[in-house]
């Protein structure tokens, strides 16, 4: 793999990335085309990845002419990139820069934003599918006006691509094309056996045929048939917030499980990052007045390290967030001393503090405050 790149910046690439993650495809057991694929014309950076039901191609623009080239990462690697550019405005030009002996002596990319950096291995597959050649047959088909049939929970990863996208769809079995600004997509319809046409009949006889008489007793108005459409429809509502609810709170359980042990590794690398393992974190949903997911580790003798991502301006949507992390101990009176750490040496200060003050300094949680009565 040759690849000759030197510090070229590319706009765009924070949303190009974030288009692609959730195509990836994370297990390479079940599928050889895992992770995600950088490709690089000459004037544009393509984030590309799939799982074979789906494909998602997001495009960066790159700050100067800059050669051809192209890349694989693995999935945990694509999502640490996707974590780290998170971080960043999406109107910021990321600079790349190759480095074929990297802190691991492998080849990686090395990506540097106004304000941090960050480097991705890089593997050498070679096996990354030729997503021009599948992109281009697609594109060959012309529109149909036939139905189609789509897994529903997967067009759940397009809502990454932002507030609108177009769907053209080109034939039963074949895919539905996505297009946005920067962005093109395919979409692998499902292999049905029965055909559409029987049940959409049957809803054509049920929309178009008068009511019978007996289906609203009350003849003096629609009262009791419009209390019936209320309840079902408040009930289907209650049942999808709940599931929404349901599935924000695992994806934040996730996430914070999963930012946590990389922040170990960045501030605490001599303690925390050593003594923590990623499975030893366990990861909590924000709740009600503004409260923020976290992250809890246990560590013994009773003491426990908690992790959350905290923002500068919670009404300011480009604001910078930065990471909070409170070591928890046990205080003589049965509550807790939090103290917030940001080093191995704060959390080592602390830790010699804990051993000489064994007496209620009355500043422990809950509440901070002596209790009344």
């Amino acid at each position: 793999m040759t690849i000759e790149l030197s510090d070229i910046g590319f706009t765009g690439l924070r949303t190009a990335v974030a288009r692609a993650l959730p195509h990836m495809a994370t297990d390479l057991a079940d599928w050889l085309w895992g992770g995600m694929l950088l490709d690089v014309d000459g004037t544009h950076l393509y984030a590309v990845a799939t799982d074979r039901h789906t494909l998602a191609i997001g495009r960066a623009e790159a700050s100067r002419p800059t050669p051809v080239w192209r890349a694989h990462i693995e999935a945990a690697d694509a999502l640490s990139l996707g974590r780290f550019l998170d971080d960043t405005d999406p109107r910021d030009t990321v600079c790349l820069t190759y480095d074929e002996y990297g802190d691991e002596g492998a080849p990686e990319v090395r990506l540097r934003s106004r304000h941090a950096s960050h480097s991705v291995p890089l593997t050498g597959n070679d096996d990354f599918p030729d997503w021009r050649e599948i992109a281009a047959k697609a594109l060959e088909q012309p529109a149909a006006d036939e139905p189609v049939c789509l897994t529903l929970h997967m067009l759940q990863r397009w809502a990454a691509v932002g507030e609108q996208a177009t769907f053209s769809h080109r034939g039963a079995k074949r895919a539905v094309v996505v297009t946005a600004d920067d962005f093109l997509g395919l979409h692998m319809p499902c292999r049905t056996r029965t055909s559409p046409a029987p049940a959409l009949d049957d809803w054509h006889q049920a929309i178009t045929h008068s009511r019978k008489d007996n289906a609203m007793p009350d003849t003096n108005g629609p009262a009791a048939h419009l209390r019936e459409l209320a309840a079902a429809f408040r009930t289907r509502t209650d049942q999808a917030r709940t599931q929404a609810r349901r599935e924000r709170e695992e994806r934040e359980r996730q996430d914070i499980a999963s930012r946590a042990p990389v922040c170990m590794e960045r501030l605490f690398p001599q303690t925390l990052g050593l003594a923590l393992s990623p499975e030893a974190w366990c990861g909590y949903p924000g709740g009600q007045e503004d409260a923020r997911p976290m992250a809890v580790a246990h560590l013994g003798e009773g003491m426990f390290v908690t992790y959350e991502r905290r923002t500068i301006s919670p009404d300011d949507p480009w604001a910078s967030s930065y990471d909070v992390v409170v070591l928890l101990r046990p205080c003589s009176c049965g509550k807790y001393i939090e103290s917030v750490i940001d080093s191995d040496y704060s959390l080592a200060l602390v830790l010699a503090d804990a051993e000489i003050v064994t007496a209620c300094v009355s500043d422990c949680t809950p509440s901070g405050a002596p209790e009344e009565g």
